[in-house]
């Protein structure tokens, strides 16, 4: 039971990690396009598919991953899909372009390229696959609210980031 919960668990952050950044790219496509551009990785006529396509793509897989449809091959999708990106943003960081946007989440425009950037992205990973190996609970009860706590893990987790990394502007100070 405790195992399948965690697996729901790490299936509602994935999933609404995912979900939350989809829809943000899909809200302001012409940034996410010069987001895309800016890697340098794809020639000009397949930037504004691979922007549409990726964020479309994470979109589908948050909202797979939340609803818990087809979770074995949302999570392996999901895995490959931060592979791949941290695979964007090494590349990157080698070349020494690291002024770039990662692209990640709302909120996170200012997070910038790094070795930290790719190895918090690969921790996403064996995340992703955690639902693929040992799968969600039976109930629907239990995984509804697993999944949902998964979520709200993922937004504590990105709210405490945001805390941590914010330069303290526009804070009042008292006397």
């Amino acid at each position: 039971m405790l195992p399948s919960m965690a697996a729901a668990l790490a299936c509602g952050a994935v999933g609404g990690l995912y979900l939350a950044a989809g829809v943000a790219k899909l809200r302001d496509p012409d940034d996410f396009l010069g987001t895309v551009a800016a890697y340098r990785l794809l020639p000009g006529g397949l930037l504004a598919p691979a922007a549409w396509g990726l964020a479309g793509l994470e979109t589908v897989l948050g909202a797979m991953m939340l609803t818990g449809v087809a979770v074995r091959w949302a999570g392996l999708a999901a895995a490959l899909l931060f592979g791949v990106f941290a695979a964007a943003m090494a590349i990157n960081v080698l070349r020494g372009r690291v002024n770039l946007s990662c692209g990640c989440l709302p909120g996170l425009a200012g997070a910038r390229l790094s070795w930290l950037s790719v190895a918090r992205t690969l921790v996403l990973v064996p995340l992703a696959l955690v639902p693929v190996t040992i799968g969600l609970p039976g109930s629907w009860l239990l995984r509804g609210q697993s999944l949902v706590a998964g979520a709200c893990l993922l937004a504590l987790a990105l709210s405490l980031s945001h805390l941590l990394s914010s330069d303290g502007a526009g804070e009042e100070r008292s006397a």
